[in-house]
């Protein structure tokens, strides 16, 4: 075949990390596979809005369909439309993204001009590929009109923000991309970087350099090669230096803006040495000689630098809050791990300058990461099948469905029927399938058969020991008819059509078909894909995982509108097919279970509690360090002048796009004006649903976050927040609190089917009376803190993972035929 690797080239042009990945993806399809490899490149001024509109329009306009298959991996390139399209992203232009609240810019125009007013306007209703013609010619109308220093085109600003992620989502849109593959955990879970309905696959890109040998100056600096850019955090790095002692050097490699700034800080202190632009051929050496390479980004997307130093041998040292490095440097093991301040990242140093042996130890275990990480291995997950010979092909199987899953043969292997994949949690229901059924692989073998987005890659991941997914896309008729759907009924409900219209995707039938023969029982995680073992006719004995009373959820949802009827009326008749197809089932709380069984007309003996759990982690925070801890959350979500004095308290609630999430997140609009000294983080998904809203300043959506800052979070705010005045089942956010042992303030309701007592594990307020109760539990620090360790020891007593995975196998035991118990 013959392949494009499109990138853009920057103005003024500057070689980076983004650089050095795609001119190795070009050189590893050529070297590694029968296929051709061709690097295309057109410049992008991104310093003005302007620029960047003109690029968009440019890659929106290129033609590369004399190419078999392209790859793009950064704005503006995937612009480029084409029948298979690989986007593996490193990232979108993050001033419009995640970095956008840096800006001090608002969300929407203020006061839009005619002509700005209609570009909005074009784009809010319509949202495909052929709007971009009448999109661009209004801009270019727009900008002759009002001049490229309008007040609407400031960049980075709410037009700019607007129109980039609108090109953005119908380039990236579900149907444009055929493979969606992420550089990092971190790029991948960023809020609004990928479309809402795609997981994308992890491929970590090699920074592997030619072996150095290491000489006389061996141990006798610290190195570092980076632009010299505010994200880079040198100055930091610079500070950080005062805390290091000895005449050990810091020399630093890289060009960039701030240069001159940096030199003058760092001008006091003569070991520090700014080597300006190095060569890729002298990386190696500098590297390999080095004692350590500190690498302090903040937030940053992948880090090849890491990888690099890695590939040398030599230690890496970088922050708790540095994104990409983190996924790769375990404190103590494959490097060091410091917090993001001077104090903290030079005791960090000093220790290695004052233990040459740790420093080497730390060193050849990064060595031993980063080796795992190979060209063979991007290639395969950005070409796929496509890598393989003709013969190798027809070995496997090219037919484009789903993959045989390798897994044990056992007749104990219970198989699991999933809408949603299980590999990277994010929501209450895939981290109760992710870790109840992982609990479960100790005692049975589980095959995780999930039914995922239109746009995924179909494959089978070994997740943990005795622990397989079969992921299978759903077709593109099925997709479509779920979109169509959603859109009728102006609400998603592609759950529902998960089972409504399998028929539309045969390899989940045939992928489940292969999964159940031989198989012990078959778990349905929710009821929508009964009909596919409906349809297949089968007699394997079937438990029904109720993660909701989902005709009573969704009863607070639908529309009350004929289609709203008739969708709630498909829920029940499901719902209610699934307690009577079912052995047993099983519930997160009793509620559900006499709601269920009274549903269905069966008897309550047929129903098993299996409440969420969470992970208990081993150590936690104390009082003190997450007062410490808390300050920089505070100040970094505090605006001076605007907010009056800076709190002095942080709260936090997690929440996916959920409607009692939703629900939840207004009760904390309504409250949070009487709670100043409180910054309130409303972390997750949700917050999208709030972004043209007006909130108070004390209320701060941060998006999805990853799973580290998520930890660090719970470990730092002084109280968390659990307002729920919706849904069914367990709460699994209200779990994680209590076992981190945090503070808590919840509705009853938010904590329906949790052995709770109010004043002895948290605090209970009613709606109205919220506000007060937080106020309370602030003003009594002693009496917060024995709630929360008295609710950490009941939650590590009843509500373990590996606990609930014990119960669940018991009840697996008692359904399955005699000879597979064995």
């Amino acid at each position: 075949m013959k392949i494009a690797v499109v990138h853009p080239s920057p103005v003024p042009f500057t070689r980076g990390g983004a650089e050095r990945a795609t001119t190795g993806i070009q050189a590893a399809i050529n070297d590694l596979t029968q296929h051709e490899a061709e690097m295309i490149k057109i410049p992008v001024d991104e310093r003005t809005l302007p620029g960047v509109i003109e690029a968009y329009e440019t890659y929106a306009n290129l033609n590369l369909d004399h190419f078999d298959r392209i790859i793009v991996s950064k704005y503006p390139a995937w612009m480029v439309d084409h029948p298979h399209k690989t986007l593996l992203m490193m990232h979108p232009l993050r001033g419009v993204y995640d970095t956008y609240q840096y800006h001090d810019q608002p969300l929407t125009v203020p006061n839009p001009s005619p002509d700005v007013f209609a570009m909005l306007h074009l784009m809010e209703q319509s949202q495909h590929r052929g709007s971009f013609a009448e999109f661009f010619e209004r801009w270019h109308n727009a900008l002759a009109r009002l001049g490229p220093d309008h007040p609407d085109f400031v960049f980075p600003g709410p037009f700019a923000r607007t129109a980039v992620r609108w090109l953005d989502g119908i380039a990236m849109a579900p149907g444009a991309v055929k493979r969606y593959l992420s550089q990092s955990n971190t790029v991948a879970v960023r809020e609004g970087y990928f479309p809402r309905s795609v997981t994308p696959t992890i491929v970590h890109l090699p920074g592997h350099l030619p072996q150095a040998p290491r000489n006389e100056e061996y141990g006798s600096y610290l190195f570092t090669a980076s632009r010299l850019d505010g994200p880079k955090r040198l100055d930091l790095l610079i500070d950080a230096m005062a805390h290091v002692p000895g005449p050990t050097q810091l020399r630093i490699a890289g060009t960039g803006a701030l240069r001159a700034q940096l030199e003058v800080q760092a001008a006091d202190d003569p070991r520090i040495r700014f080597l300006g632009f190095v060569r890729d051929d002298e990386l190696p050496e500098l590297y390999a000689n080095a004692l350590a390479a500190p690498f302090i980004p903040a937030d940053e997307d992948l880090g090849l630098i890491t990888l690099e130093a890695f590939s040398q041998g030599t230690a890496v040292v970088t922050c708790t809050d540095s994104g990409g490095p983190t996924e790769f440097i375990k404190d103590g093991t494959t490097g060091l791990v410091a917090e993001p301040t001077a104090a903290s990242i030079g005791s960090a140093l000093a220790r290695l300058v004052a233990d040459h042996g740790l420093a080497h130890q730390l060193g050849q275990a990064g060595k031993e990461r980063g080796d795992r990480i190979t060209w063979e291995g991007v290639v395969d997950a950005v070409l796929g099948e496509a890598r393989l010979t003709p013969e190798e092909r027809a070995a496997q199987g090219s037919d484009g469905a789903a993959p045989a899953a390798v897994v044990p043969a056992s007749r104990r292997r219970v198989v699991v029927l999933t809408t949603f994949p299980i590999n990277n949690p994010g929501h209450g229901g895939q981290l109760r399938a992710r870790h109840l059924y992982g609990a479960l692989a100790r005692w049975r073998p589980v095959q995780v058969v999930a039914l995922v987005d239109f746009g995924n890659q179909a494959e089978v991941q070994s997740l943990a020991p005795g622990l397989t997914q079969v992921v299978v896309p759903r077709s593109a008729a099925q997709h479509l008819a779920g979109e169509e759907l959603s859109a009728e009924a102006r609400m998603p409900v592609t759950d529902v059509t998960a089972g409504s219209h399998i028929e539309l995707t045969p390899d989940y039938l045939a992928a489940v078909a292969e999964a159940i023969d031989g198989a012990s029982a078959v778990i349905l995680a929710e009821p929508y894909l009964l009909p596919a073992l409906e349809q297949l006719g089968t007699d394997i004995p079937v438990i029904y995982d109720a993660f909701n009373v989902e005709a009573q959820l969704k009863a607070g949802i639908f529309p009350d509108t004929e289609l709203g009827r008739d969708l709630l009326a498909q829920v029940v008749d499901v719902e209610n097919r699934a307690v009577l197809r079912s052995a047993r089932t099983t519930t997160c709380s009793s509620t559900d279970a006499v709601a269920l069984a009274e549903g269905a007309g069966q008897a309550a003996d047929r129903m098993a509690v299996i409440p969420n759990g969470t992970t208990v982690p081993a150590e936690i925070a104390s009082p003190a360090e997450r007062q410490d801890q808390s300050t920089r959350w505070r100040r970094r979500y505090w605006t001076a002048g605007s907010m009056g004095a800076e709190p002095e308290h942080v709260a936090v609630f997690f929440g996916s796009w959920h409607p009692p999430n939703l629900d939840a997140a207004e009760l904390l609009i309504e409250i949070a004006p009487q709670l100043p000294n409180l910054v309130i983080l409303s972390v997750g998904r949700h917050g999208q649903a709030f972004a043209n809203r007006s909130i108070p300043e004390n209320l701060v959506f941060p998006g999805v976050v990853s799973t580290r800052t998520k930890d660090r979070l719970l470990a730092t705010a002084d109280v968390a927040l659990n307002p729920m005045r919706l849904g069914s089942g367990t709460n699994l956010k209200l779990l994680e609190y209590l076992a981190v042992g945090i503070p808590v303030v919840s509705t009853p309701f938010g904590a329906r089917g949790i052995d709770v007592v109010d004043g002895e594990h948290l605090r209970f307020a009613e709606p109205q009376a919220f506000a007060a109760a937080v106020v309370e539990v602030l003003a009594d620090p002693a009496g917060a803190q024995r709630r929360a360790e008295a609710a950490r020891a009941l939650v590590s007593a009843r509500y373990s993972w590996d606990r609930l995975g014990a119960e669940l196998a018991s009840v697996v035991g008692e359904v399955v035929p005699t000879e597979a118990r064995k």
